[in-house]
């Protein structure tokens, strides 16, 4: 991502997440999401999301994710992720990450 081409008003370029160090952290975790995305023919959200469905056999309760969205097309692309099933190899790449994420929220 290149940060300098975002707008004035997007969040992301006041964000301390996309700055520095931690911007170049965020871009490897980013990566590897991706990564497992290509592999199963779907988007880096649809992991993202699939992920977080998948924690609900580990924590043992019902997780429900609330993406925001403005478009019915990313609302479709989120809703999609629900088809999305991460092998235990893929969670094994996934799980660490969450653990890794760098800079303050916001």
């Amino acid at each position: 991502m290149d940060v300098a081409a975002l707008g004035a008003k997007d969040f992301r370029s006041h964000n301390p997440r996309f700055t520095g160090e931690a911007l170049t952290t965020n871009q490897a975790i980013a990566g590897t999401v991706r990564k497992v995305a290509e592999a199963k023919g779907v988007t880096a959200a649809q992991v993202a999301l699939a992920w977080v469905y998948a924690q609900q056999e580990r924590l043992g309760v019902p997780v429900a994710p609330i993406p925001g969205t403005k478009r019915v097309k990313w609302l479709k692309e989120n809703i999609g992720a629900l088809d999305v099933t991460l092998t235990d190899d893929e969670l094994a790449q996934l799980d660490p990450l969450a653990s890794q994420a760098a800079g303050s929220r916001y």
